[in-house]
């Protein structure tokens, strides 16, 4: 009888750790069970955006600093369209801040997205106006162009260790969505600055009737703050609550990159070219998560016997076609410029994959010289 009471208590001990176990699984941290938001922050957590951490906890109703949520803002990027660029110092940041790397890295893609929307034709940098925005903030002063800039200006580790207010939220959004504002408001590359700085010299029109502040009203059409009459621009957000705004953005690139995939010649060329730049800079770094997203096994193995690999930002042309037999199907053909060894060109055969962040999978390519 002991031996089978032990037996018992060995077996019911073993399911119970089963289900605790599945418990941890299923909810990543423990004080977001039953909060308005948990679905998105699991959802984020089981992307990689959000990190777990050994104390299985979040604190969702917690402020949100300027840094981490510049740091989410790269990794829901970087999960929609892959690292870009290579990360540069920037000397306005300080750098004694523990996620400047993270900082940096969002900077560098924000510029290679614009370089490509704008043909590389504008001098206009979203990421060096956002800091510098956030300086202006810091420094008490309304998000707001001066009439003179100081060009020393710099962001402490104290500063961006600050909670973010929802009216500098609606700032580093509607740099960051730069890229499509400038797409949606047909612009030409000579006039993004004149637009741009329409907003900085408060010109647009108003909205919510507790603000002057043109940001909000400028990422209003992304639906990432659903709000109608008001917008509470001093209030300062929680980590849940931004939470919820990086899942909705998550959810507008995928669209968006989808929606630019099935349009014009030329918005394909675009999303193509980033594409292929995310992809060639995995190759380079090896970096094999975002390898296995973009490139299908067969196809990986291919790239590695080429007798030469394009740089991920070499000059290129690029041009793209759909399949004669599945329309579904679509190449990418890019022209690669080598004065050493000879031009070369490489056809990418793309088809439609869910499990891809662009939605899209390279399952061949063929190689050949010029």
């Amino acid at each position: 009888m002991k031996r089978f009471a032990l037996c018992f208590l060995m077996a019911l001990l073993l399911v119970q750790g089963i289900w605790t176990g599945g418990a941890h699984a299923a909810g990543v941290f423990d004080d977001t069970q039953g909060h308005w938001a948990e679905q998105q922050i699991e959802e984020l957590a089981n992307l990689g955006i959000v990190k777990r951490n050994s104390k299985h906890a979040f604190y969702p109703n917690n402020p949100i600093t300027r840094g981490e949520a510049l740091a989410l803002l790269n990794r829901v990027f970087e999960t929609a369209y892959g690292s870009l660029e290579q990360p540069q110092r920037k000397n306005n940041l300080d750098h004694r801040y523990l996620l400047r790397g993270e900082v940096e890295q969002l900077l560098v893609n924000m510029k290679a997205i614009w370089q490509v929307e704008t043909n590389a034709l504008s001098s206009y940098d979203p990421g060096d106006r956002m800091l510098y925005y956030l300086h202006l903030a810091e420094s008490g002063q309304l998000l707001r162009k001066q009439q003179k800039e100081n060009p020393d200006w710099w962001l402490s580790s104290e500063a961006m260790q600050r909670p973010l207010s929802r009216e500098e939220a609606s700032l580093i959004l509607f740099h960051v969505l730069a890229p499509q504002k400038f797409r949606t408001a047909n612009l030409k590359p000579q006039d993004a600055v004149t637009y741009f700085n329409s907003f900085y010299e408060w010109k647009q029109d108003r909205f919510y009737r507790d603000t002057y502040s043109p940001y909000p009203l400028a990422i209003r059409e992304f639906q990432l703050f659903l709000t109608e009459k008001t917008f509470s621009p001093e209030r300062i957000m929680t980590r849940a609550e931004y939470a919820v705004v990086m899942k909705r953005l998550l959810d507008y690139y995928r669209t968006d990159i989808a929606a630019q995939f099935r349009g014009t010649l030329v918005q394909q060329q675009k999303i193509a070219q980033l594409y292929l730049r995310s992809a060639l800079f995995a190759l380079e770094k090896n970096n094999q998560a975002r390898l296995a997203a973009v490139f299908a096994p067969e196809t990986l193995q291919t790239m590695a016997t080429l007798p030469q690999v394009p740089k991920y930002n070499g000059p290129m042309t690029l041009t793209s076609k759909a399949d004669s037999n599945d329309p579904k199907i679509l190449w990418l053909i890019g022209h690669y410029l080598d004065p050493v060894n000879g031009d070369f060109q490489i056809e990418y055969k793309l088809e439609p994959d869910a499990s891809s962040a662009f939605g899209r999978k390279i399952i061949a390519v063929l190689y050949s010289e010029k």
